[in-house]
């Protein structure tokens, strides 16, 4: 879908979609983003983000979302919004995004699945990326799924392993 928005000169949306893949952003929560917000996480490698229910929290951010990141502050004017025009309410731009998604995901979607992609998957995505990339350096299934379950925002057990339900039988046996 970050070619596709690329291809077409829609670098907003790449850069939303790349914070949803990688960061576990909700869709509202990207929309949230404004220069101060992007110049503090490039500064700490991670970005603070109000969440659902005024929840904070804090998630790790990579060589991509720092790109998007600086990308975006060269082209959005400071004290504001990423991805809110000025004069366009924050619930039009976000419903101006699902509908490119539901314009454009069979065009972009593995013809394969048997689920249309939505802007909610790539959190469950990046859920799975980070608990896989935490087993894979030491933690424990029940550390891994801990620190994906902060980083979601959710902080329950039941939650994360709903995020981690796409994970192959065998890697999802303590999950």
């Amino acid at each position: 879908m970050v070619a596709l928005c690329w291809k077409m000169e829609r670098e907003d949306y790449a850069a939303i979609f790349t914070l949803a893949r990688y960061a576990g952003l909700r869709i509202h929560e990207c929309f949230r983003i404004d220069t101060s917000i992007a110049e503090k996480a490039l500064k700490a490698d991670e970005i603070t983000i109000k969440g659902k229910g005024g929840k904070i929290r804090t998630v790790p951010i990579n060589k991509s979302i720092e790109i998007e990141l600086d990308t975006m502050l060269k082209i959005t004017d400071r004290g504001h919004k990423f991805f809110v025009p000025d004069s366009v309410k924050t619930h039009h731009a976000i419903k101006q995004l699902q509908q490119f998604i539901i314009d454009y995901r069979k065009q972009v979607q593995d013809p394969d699945s048997k689920r249309p992609l939505t802007f909610h998957g790539l959190r469950h995505f990046c859920a799975v990326e980070w608990y896989l990339t935490l087993k894979d350096t030491g933690s424990d299934d029940y550390k891994a799924r801990k620190q994906v379950s902060q980083w979601l925002g959710h902080e329950r057990d039941d939650v994360t392993r709903i995020y981690l339900a796409s994970l192959p039988r065998m890697e999802a046996t303590d999950v």
